[in-house]
């Protein structure tokens, strides 16, 4: 029976994004403490090629990226296996061969004593040459290997979820070269778009295998490293997916190391590396491990430098940690922790950063504060700092002196003094000059001050008792000399006694 034409993944992303948390999320600060038991920020593995890269090296570097180094038993094992597998196809009588013929031959030979079932996510060489189980990018690692020990030019080829090889072909004297796919997940995968006979069927009758186009839709060529790191990418997704970072991280910057020097454009071993720090990062998140995250992100971005993502990681994880330290009072910690690391962090970040701890420590005195002519004093001794010069922190720091003065105007109306609060008021306006706020409240003191004579005056009028309420008029206008409403009173009641 034909197999059918299956697919595998070559790399998984999990992606999170990593915004400010906000302070009143967290429940307690923890202080950064010493590096320990967190992944390493080193590759796995650095590969020295010699300056060459051969079918051997494919396999070598392939068994590195399987965690079963050439330097272990199991390493020699499959490589023995490998080189006596390689023997067949590089006689002279098969160097003879067409292009064609050795390339559809190496793929019948790999199924002839290697490959046995396919496997979705088996991506490790070394398990192939074991019990015969593989994925797209095993296998077709396996076959650039064979191949390019057989003279052929073979490159592979990639898409979002597959990986195969390509066959350039050389046609005629002129070296025009045609491009013919290898699809290695199965056995009949040579030259797989065109219709192909494969066998009878029991009535007679022919069966044929074809690709549809469409399964290779999103392709692109990469180098051969980046290639082989394929194998190195899965597992450290695996791991990844597991939440196993101490292997994936290392596995992942592996990948990168490994192709460091490749110039293909869709190499995206840096991509997967940040990403893989990233989840970590994650994880320690949910532990509020705020601070042992920045020392971590320090040395990842010591050794590997900052792109983008982890960039952005970075700055976010330090915003965490400074959010952390200020919940605490720990705000000499959180400058410190910002200066330490401005180098790293863009402009605008730092400003936000020093934004929160402005916020943070204002709010944290003021809560502090025993009373309110101690957070008017707090507040006053702050606005000639740097901070409080922007517009916005100005308008802020107006804002909350408003508040605490107008809070004190209240408490003493609430009293019944409402002069005493309007005298208030004055110091208020004299620490705000033109505040609105704090004028109105003013009035409202001398309104309220004004109908309480008022009512007073009202009553005894009204008692015929004019010279008691002459008497409380005058009291009212000493204490209020431009009330217009006790001097309307006054007129009123001059007419009552017949004096206007």
């Amino acid at each position: 029976m034909t197999r059918n034409i299956l697919f595998c993944r070559t790399r998984v992303l999990f992606l999170f994004y990593l915004g400010l948390f906000c302070a009143s999320f967290f429940a307690f600060a923890q202080k950064a403490s010493p590096i320990a038991n967190l992944p390493s920020v080193e590759p796995l593995f650095i590969y020295d090629d010699g300056g060459s890269f051969d079918d051997e090296d494919i396999i070598k570097a392939a068994l590195e990226f399987c965690e079963c180094p050439l330097s272990s038993a199991e390493g020699q094992a499959v490589f023995l296996r490998y080189s006596n597998l390689k023997k067949s196809l590089v006689t002279p009588s098969f160097l003879a061969l067409s292009q064609r013929e050795r390339a559809e031959k190496i793929l019948s030979t790999m199924y002839e004593k290697v490959l046995v079932a396919y496997k979705d996510g088996q991506t490790r060489i070394n398990v192939t040459f074991a019990d015969g189980s593989y994925n797209c990018v095993s296998s077709s690692v396996l076959y650039l290997a064979l191949a390019k020990a057989s003279a052929l030019d073979v490159r592979g080829q990639v898409t979002p979820n597959h990986a195969f090889c390509t066959l350039y072909v050389t046609d005629g004297s002129a070296g025009a070269k045609t491009k013919v796919d290898v699809e290695t997940t199965n056995p009949y995968g040579f030259d797989p778009g065109s219709k192909r006979n494969v066998q009878e069927n029991s009535n007679g009758g022919q069966r044929y295998t074809i690709v549809p186009k469409r399964n290779y839709i999103g392709r692109y060529e990469v180098e051969d490293k980046i290639f082989v790191s394929l194998i190195g990418n899965n597992v450290a997704a695996d791991y990844d997916k597991a939440g196993n970072w101490y292997k994936s991280v290392p596995m992942a910057g592996a990948c990168v190391a490994f192709t460091q020097g490749c110039k293909d454009s869709s190499n995206r071993n840096r991509e997967g590396f940040e990403t893989a720090c990233t989840n970590f990062v994650v994880s320690l998140q949910r532990e509020k491990q705020f601070g042992r995250i920045v020392e971590w992100l320090d040395l990842v971005l010591a050794r590997w430098g900052a792109e983008k993502k982890l960039k952005n990681t970075y700055e976010n994880s330090v915003a965490n940690y400074v959010v952390v330290l200020c919940k605490t009072g720990s705000f000499t910690a959180a400058r410190e922790c910002l200066d330490q690391r401005r180098e790293k962090i863009d402009a605008q970040m730092q400003a936000r950063i020093e934004q929160q701890i402005f916020e943070s420590e204002v709010q944290w005195h003021l809560d502090a504060s025993r009373n309110d002519d101690e957070a008017i004093a707090y507040l006053q001794s702050i606005r000639s700092s740097e901070m409080a010069q922007s517009s916005r922190n100005a308008s802020k720091i107006k804002q909350r002196l408003e508040y605490y003065w107008v809070k004190k105007i209240n408490a003493a109306q609430a009293e019944g003094d409402f002069l005493y609060a309007a005298s208030i008021a004055d110091e208020g306006l004299a620490c705000v000059p033109g505040s609105g706020l704090i004028l109105g409240a003013k009035k409202n003191c001398l309104r309220n001050y004004d109908s309480v004579f008022h009512n007073k005056f009202a009553d005894l009028a009204n008692k015929k008792r004019y010279e008691e309420a002459l008497d409380v008029l005058n009291e009212g206008l000493r204490g209020n000399p431009e009330s217009q409403t006790l001097k309307s009173d006054l007129k009123r009641l001059q007419k009552m006694m017949g004096r206007e």
